[in-house]
């Protein structure tokens, strides 16, 4: 069994950034952040946009550790510079911890009333206690209700010096364009599967266990270009596991899923218009208690890359990093399979259908209609 289950089932929080360097993947944003940083061109208000898990937050709290540093590092390489918190000053440790009373954080997602803006415009007029700047984040700040955006408004439009603002969301387009024209925007990035197999690879190296090469990658495709959720997954299958050994079957049990070398067959059913071998292996997964839903996202990114070798065969290149030569192969050949048309029907469906499947009463119906309706049409 491995040890410290208690330190493990957090990596997450234990391996959370704690300079841009240590940032993987959000170069454009890690990089004008620093660039503000070193000319002394701080905004008073930034929103920082994508999907969940990309860094958003943790981004946040390094820059307002950055801001309010005692004894910041400049690092040299070559002509650049690069802006660093000193993370052993008080204000920097303090942040760190979650201790300092000039970061505040609201949670718009329960914390959306104008009840919460009003406080945070009381708070606002009183200047920091230890640090240059008072900072407020506010996460998924897409949930204020009109009202909260009118009272946030009238505040970015006339901040105090000392105050700076962080917006955080998954769905920028929610917020009102009044609120968006007051903003520096940063988009995050999805990470892709190699990055994220990268930094697992490092924890696993500093926990001390083992981890396949396939199992990470099994992971890092689950968590659909999320470092938090890859990091999350990898706790689950670490205290899964009896030793200090983390296998691809493993991964599967803990997540659900199932193995290219079965997905293959699937794929195979629907290349060769076989609806009753589809319907049939969709009914075996329900059966044998796979997560219909993981194991359809898998089908989805398996289908997609397909389509995009159909389209184009130079894009073989751009597998090398997520696949192996075998499993290249095998797409190659469905890409040579698959009626186009059906191809694009099956990914369209298979999407629409993905947030039902976990609603559904029967689990397997949604896919196997799409199956049985895509399929009879050709």
């Amino acid at each position: 069994m491995i040890e410290n289950h208690e330190h493990s089932l957090v990596f997450y929080r234990k391996y959370r950034p704690l300079k841009f360097s240590d940032f993987i993947n959000q170069e454009s944003v890690k990089r004008t952040l620093q660039n503000a940083l070193l000319l002394n061109k701080i905004s008073h208000a930034y929103l920082f946009a994508g999907v969940r898990g990309t860094g958003k937050t943790t981004m946040a709290r390094l820059f307002a550790k950055a801001i309010n540093c005692l004894g910041p590092e400049i690092n040299r390489t070559g002509q650049n510079q690069y802006f660093e918190p000193c993370n052993k000053c008080e204000i920097c440790q303090e942040i760190s911890r979650n201790h300092s009373v000039d970061l505040i954080e609201i949670d718009a997602a329960s914390n959306r009333g104008i009840d919460e803006i009003r406080d945070l415009k009381e708070g606002i007029r009183f200047s920091p206690v230890k640090s240059k700047y008072k900072v407020f984040i506010i996460d998924e700040s897409h949930m204020l209700t009109p009202a909260a955006f009118n009272a946030l408004l009238k505040t970015l439009e006339e901040p105090p010096a000392h105050a700076i603002f962080i917006l955080a969301t998954t769905e920028a387009e929610k917020l009102p364009a009044t609120i968006l024209s007051r903003v520096q925007r940063f988009d995050f990035r999805r990470l892709p599967v190699i990055e994220i197999v990268k930094k697992l690879k490092q924890i696993s190296e500093k926990e001390k266990f083992a981890v396949d090469e396939l199992a990470l990658k099994a992971i890092a495709r689950s968590s659909e270009g999320s470092i938090r959720d890859a990091e999350s997954i990898l706790s689950q299958v670490v205290a899964f596991s009896y030793d200090k050994k983390i296998t691809l079957s493993e991964v599967e049990s803990v997540l659900g899923i199932i193995r290219f070398e079965k997905i293959k067959d699937f794929l195979e059913f629907l290349a060769e218009n076989d609806i009753e071998q589809s319907v049939r292996f969709v009914n075996f997964l329900q059966q044998e208690g796979f997560q219909l839903h993981e194991v359809m996202k898998i089908v989805i990114g398996f289908l997609e890359k397909i389509l995009l070798l159909k389209l184009d065969p130079a894009h073989e290149k751009s597998l090398k990093s997520e696949f192996n030569s075998e499993e290249i192969a095998v797409l190659k050949l469905l890409s040579g399979k698959f009626n186009l048309q059906i191809l694009k029907t099956l990914l369209k469906e298979f999407m629409l259908i993905l947030p039902n499947i976990k609603k559904s009463i029967i689990p397997s119906l949604p896919i196997e209609l799409v199956i049985v309706e895509t399929l009879s049409n050709t």
